[in-house]
């Protein structure tokens, strides 16, 4: 081999160990992307200040508030919600009955507008996660897991937070 080859050879391993370009910081409160299924984040859903309702250890359903931005051309249809420490998450929304009555009811799928947001509120749209499988702790994160009607999936991490 000559000099030269070694030379170029060296450079390209050189090259291809050094560590990967550090990309600006998130804002405050981003908790996510949304993930490939080979988990390699894409910026089409982004998370913010994700937050499940801490619950005395005697309830065994809680609430999870946050805003979903959807950077991507066309809207994006989550249709489930899922998590380890839950038997089952549902879609939830709240309605105003024509009597003036407000209820939560679940719903197939909720909708992020193209270059929009979605905030999930107690008031509004939000998500629960049915059947906890153990009291949640105060200051505890968990890992959530939406899926899209394409069968995309979008995890990102809340924290367990009084209300």
């Amino acid at each position: 081999m000559t000099r030269s080859m070694l030379l170029g050879a060296a450079l390209l391993a050189l090259v291809a160990c050094r560590p990967a370009p550090q990309t600006a910081g998130h804002p405050a409160g981003h908790t996510g992307h949304r993930q490939s299924e080979a988990g390699t984040p894409s910026s089409v859903l982004s998370v913010h200040d994700a937050r499940v309702v801490a619950v005395p250890p005697s309830v065994g359903d809680t609430s999870v508030f946050g805003t979903l931005h959807n950077a991507g051309p066309a809207p994006l249809r989550l249709v489930g919600v899922q998590t380890d420490v839950a038997s089952h998450g549902m879609l939830m929304v709240t309605q105003t009955s024509a009597a003036g009555l407000t209820g939560m009811q679940d719903t197939p799928a909720l909708t992020v507008p193209a270059g929009g947001d979605l905030t999930l509120s107690d008031t509004g749209d939000h998500l629960m996660l049915m059947g906890l499988r153990a009291p949640l702790q105060e200051g505890q994160t968990l890992t959530l897991t939406l899926t899209d009607d394409a069968g995309g999936t979008h995890t990102f991490d809340a924290p367990v937070v009084k209300p």
